[in-house]
């Protein structure tokens, strides 16, 4: 058995399905995963493996009977916590949530059983996915595989970590302002923000109902792929892409360069396999962050604001985004709806003659979780926690578009950089059909699986200081 075809759910469902490798073995390989990095990179809340053996014996009896099973057979996958799992907690890595125990399996996670995957857990999140570090959580903060030192991003980034460091080759998140896109670019793979109301909501726990966007996180587009058929239904292909734009203005400004060398990068790629690509105009939309907190917090607020009550189980971001948002003039929440129309607006003038707009993922690489400010260009930072990290999704967003962030090579100090692709509505055939050109053209974009000790776990020799 290749041990490489087994890093990728494309891989194990042909293995199962060809009865070359088990199932339970599949779980059990899964398992030790867990065990080599739980500890240093806290990614899961909750593990499901003993329920997780029965499931892949059941797919295996089936198998011996004859029976037709899905497209991700016996792959194990995680869902972020925020999803509900029947009989299970879903607390969004809040405590105030402690004990709300789930009556019903989300939607999204009835259609990966049916598709075949089994779930061994849930993954941490950014408490109530109100931010986009991972470092406030109920469950603790979650650290990067590539390097323990540095954030996964969030507030999907303990499905990024469970991923990137090969317990699954899928994982499930919610992307409202980049909860996908964030942490699958600081942890180097691929992952697809669908378009807003693709798929259902239900027993998916709300941040802000007009922006949330349930999607996967993945090693492969074959596997990324293999989940948007499950997820969505959609067996359809797509014409590749034949014109692309690169963003400026906003989408350039204030970007560290080794960030904006991976936007080109991808660029010339295109090129190479025949796509035109062209400079697009990106002013217009500065006001985009201030936009999404006004849009988002006033629906946040209205789901969550009884929490506010128990003030003292809230990390103090998350009660500072609820107050924002009970606090918020119903002028101000109107203006912000409106203006989000404008941004969609703007997309589509831009994407009129487009297939595709290129821009980076996020600002800079996964910066280190003691780090309150970076430094994007000589003599300017950008707050961490201020929203920094997720400028460059959140219109996006707001516009209701699909995108997915592709990974676009390393940084000079060995982490992964990502760049987005972002499409007209209901365009993710296209997507998936662009990031498979990309991943075809060179290692550059392709996803691996952070090495083990990672960085920061390593320790010295005599003399030496760690890097």
């Amino acid at each position: 058995m290749d041990r490489e075809e087994l890093q990728t759910a494309a891989g194990m469902a042909k293995a199962v399905c060809e009865r070359r490798v088990s199932a339970v073995e599949l779980v059990k390989r899964s398992l030790e995963q867990v065990e080599r990095w739980q500890e240093s990179t806290n990614a899961f809340t909750q593990l499901y493996f003993g329920a997780a053996a029965e499931e892949a014996e059941r797919l295996e009896a089936r198998l011996s009977a004859g029976e037709v099973v899905g497209s991700l057979a016996g792959v194990p996958y995680a869902a972020k916590e925020l999803f509900d799992v029947e009989g299970k907690d879903t607390t969004g890595c809040c405590l105030a949530y402690e004990g709300n125990v789930a009556t019903r399996d989300a939607d999204v996670v009835v259609r990966m059983r049916e598709a075949g995957a089994i779930l061994v857990g849930k993954t941490n999140q950014h408490e109530l996915a109100c931010g986009a570090t991972n470092l406030i959580s109920a469950c603790g903060p979650t650290a990067n595989p590539w390097d323990l030192a540095r954030i996964t991003g969030g507030s999907s980034g303990g499905s990024a970590a469970a991923v990137a460091t090969g317990v699954v080759p899928v994982a499930l998140g919610t992307d409202t302002g980049g909860s996908i896109r964030i942490p699958s670019s600081f942890c180097g793979l691929w992952g697809l923000k669908p378009t807003h109301g693709a798929l259902p909501l239900t027993g998916v726990m709300p941040l802000a109902l007009s922006l949330d966007c349930p999607g996967a996180l993945a090693r492969s587009v074959d596997d990324m792929t293999l989940a948007w058929q499950a997820l969505s239904g959609a067996r359809a292909s797509a014409e590749p892409p034949v014109r692309a734009g690169v963003l400026g203005g906003y989408f350039a400004d204030r970007i560290q360069p080794e960030i904006l060398s991976g936007v080109r990068a991808v660029a010339e790629a295109f090129r190479a396999a025949g796509v035109e690509v062209v400079e697009v105009d990106g002013d217009g939309i500065d006001d985009a962050p201030e936009v999404w907190n006004d849009y988002a917090y006033s629906q946040f607020a209205a789901v969550h604001g009884h929490l506010l009550k128990q003030r003292e189980l809230l990390g103090e971001p998350t009660a500072a985004a609820l107050e924002y948002g009970v606090a918020l003039p119903n002028a101000q929440r109107l203006m912000a709806r409106i203006r989000a129309q404008d941004i969609a607006a703007w997309f589509a003038v831009r994407l009129r003659d487009l297939d595709l707009l290129l821009a980076p993922s996020t600002p800079f690489p996964a910066p280190p979780a003691t780090a309150d400010r970076v430094e994007v260009r000589a003599g300017e930072t950008l707050g961490v926690h201020g929203g920094a990290v997720s400028v460059l999704t959140r219109p996006v967003n707001l516009a209701g578009l699909p995108a997915i962030s592709v990974p676009a090579g390393f940084s000079g100090d060995g982490l992964p950089l990502g760049v987005q692709l972002i499409a007209a509505r209901d365009r993710e055939p296209m997507l998936l059909e662009a990031a498979a050109i990309l991943e075809a053209s060179g290692e550059r974009f392709r996803s691996t699986v952070a090495p083990h000790p990672p960085r920061a776990a390593v320790a010295p020799a005599d003399g030496d200081e760690l890097p």
